[in-house]
């Protein structure tokens, strides 16, 4: 019995959906949740465009700062003339392999 309760009332309650969003003015309700919608979008693109500014310029600052607190201190005196480069040692030559003994030829091979 309760079943076919739930099913007329299920029922009865579609009907009344149908007919209300037939009777609905669905276009003019739909256009103005687009332009909500695009307000919406248009104030959150611009947030987030902000924060990637502000962030973006905080690690311009910090990187510029670490730059010039790591980079090293130039020099008061005029640089020296490079001196003739000595030319690099050779390295060092390898002794050649030993040989490998010779195996003893197996019965019947020449």
């Amino acid at each position: 019995m309760y079943p076919l309760l739930v099913f007329a009332s299920g029922l009865i309650a579609g009907a009344v959906g149908v007919r209300l969003l037939k009777r609905a003015d669905l276009p003019q309700n739909l256009k103005a949740a687009t332009a909500s919608g695009k307000v919406g979008l248009d104030r959150a693109q611009s947030a987030v465009r902000e924060a990637t500014l502000s962030g973006l310029s905080a690690v311009e600052s910090t990187s510029a700062r670490l730059r010039a607190k790591l980079a090293p201190e130039p020099e008061t005196a005029a640089p020296e003339a490079p001196a003739a480069e000595e030319p690099s040692p050779r390295p060092p030559r390898r002794r050649p392999r030993k040989a490998k003994a010779a195996r003893p030829a197996a019965d019947g091979e020449a």
